[in-house]
C-alpha cells in the first residue's frame, strides 16, 4: 500500500469518528459546540492519531483498517487534546496568535471566553470517549497515559515554563524541556497507548517512546526554524511570532545552521531507533515528513 493512501484512509476514518463524537453546532449551547467543531475541523494534519495507528499496525504486523475501528476512541482523544492545547496556546494571555492553520484563531472567531470553554470541553470529551474502549483495564491505562501527557509533567508543565521564560534569557536545556513537554508528551502518549493496547514488550515500548520524544523535539525545532525563515503558506500564520512574543527558540539560542543540524541529528536518531523493526514503513515516513519540512 502506498504510504499516501495509508494516510488518507486512516485520516478519513478518523474524520468520521470525530464528527460522530462531537455534538453538532445545532445543539445547545450552539456557539460552544460550533467553536469546538471549528477548531477540530480546521485542517489539522492528524499527526498524533496517525502515529497511534501506525505504531499499533506495526506492532500487530499488518495493516488492516477494519481492526482500527475499536481503537477510534483513543485516536480521537489524542486529536481532541491536541486541538484544545492549540486553542489555549493562541489565547491573548498566552501567545496572542490571531491565526491558526490559515484561519482566524478560535478566540478571534468566537471570543476569548468561548475559546477557553471550547478547549476545556474538548479535553473533557477526550476523557469521556476513552471510557468507550471495550476493555476497561486498557481504557483506564489509556486515561492514565493521556492525563499524564497533559499534566504538569507534560503539556501543561511545558506551557507553564514557556510562559514563565518569555522575555528571559534561558539556556538550551530549558528550551529542550519546553519542547519535549509541549510537543513530545502527546506524541509519546500516542505510541504508549498503542503499546498498551497491543501489550507490547517493555523494551519495545521504551524504544518507541524515545522515538516519539525525538521526533517531537525535531518537529518543534523545525517549527522554530520555519518561524524565522518560513512563510504564511507553510506555517498557516504569520512568521516571526516567537520573536514578537520574546520567546526563546533554537535558532535564537544556537543559530540557524546549528539548529538545522540538531534537528537532522534527532531525525537520524529517530530512524536508527526503529530501522530494524518489522513493518516500520509508516514510522519511517514520519521521520521523512519532518525532514521534508526543513528549509
Amino acid at each position: 500500500m502506498l504510504i499516501q493512501e495509508y494516510f488518507k484512509t486512516r485520516t478519513d476514518l478518523l474524520e468520521k469518528a470525530l464528527d460522530s463524537y462531537l455534538s453538532p453546532a445545532t445543539e445547545y449551547p450552539h456557539e460552544l459546540h460550533e467553536s469546538m467543531r471549528y477548531s477540530v475541523f480546521s485542517g489539522g494534519k492528524r499527526l498524533r492519531p496517525i502515529l497511534f495507528f501506525g505504531t499499533y499496525e506495526m506492532l500487530i504486523g499488518r495493516k488492516n483498517i477494519n481492526r482500527l475501528e475499536r481503537l477510534l476512541p483513543a485516536a480521537c482523544a489524542l486529536e481532541l487534546v491536541h486541538t484544545a492545547s492549540l486553542i489555549h496556546d493562541d489565547l491573548p494571555s498566552v501567545d496572542n496568535s490571531h491565526e491558526r492553520r490559515g484561519m482566524p484563531s478560535n478566540h478571534i472567531k468566537f471570543g476569548t471566553p468561548t475559546a477557553i470553554l471550547a478547549g476545556d470541553a474538548l479535553i473533557t470529551k477526550a476523557i469521556e470517549i476513552l471510557t468507550e474502549l471495550k476493555n476497561k483495564t486498557i481504557a483506564i491505562q489509556c486515561i492514565r497515559i493521556i492525563t499524564k501527557a497533559m499534566s504538569t509533567r507534560g503539556m501543561i508543565g511545558g506551557q507553564a515554563v514557556d510562559i514563565l521564560s518569555a522575555k528571559k534569557k534561558i539556556n538550551i536545556n530549558t528550551l529542550r524541556y519546553i519542547h519535549l513537554k509541549k510537543t513530545g508528551a502527546l506524541l509519546q502518549a500516542a505510541v504508549e497507548m498503542a503499546c498498551v493496547i497491543h501489550d507490547a514488550e517493555e523494551n519495545v515500548a521504551i524504544t518507541l517512546g524515545n522515538f516519539a520524544l525525538n521526533i517531537g523535539l525535531a518537529y518543534q525545532i523545525v517549527d522554530d526554524i520555519l518561524d524565522e525563515v518560513g512563510s504564511f503558506e507553510v506555517l498557516g500564520k504569520e512568521p516571526g511570532e516567537d520573536s514578537r512574543n520574546n520567546k526563546a527558540t533554537y535558532p535564537a539560542l544556537i543559530g540557524l545552521e546549528k539548529a538545522k543540524k540538531t534537528a537532522e541529528k534527532l531525525l537520524r536518531d529517530s530512524y536508527n531507533l526503529i530501522k530494524n523493526m518489522k513493518n516500520n514503513d509508516v514510522l519511517i515516513e514520519y521521520v521523512n515528513m519532518i525532514k521534508d519540512r526543513l528549509p
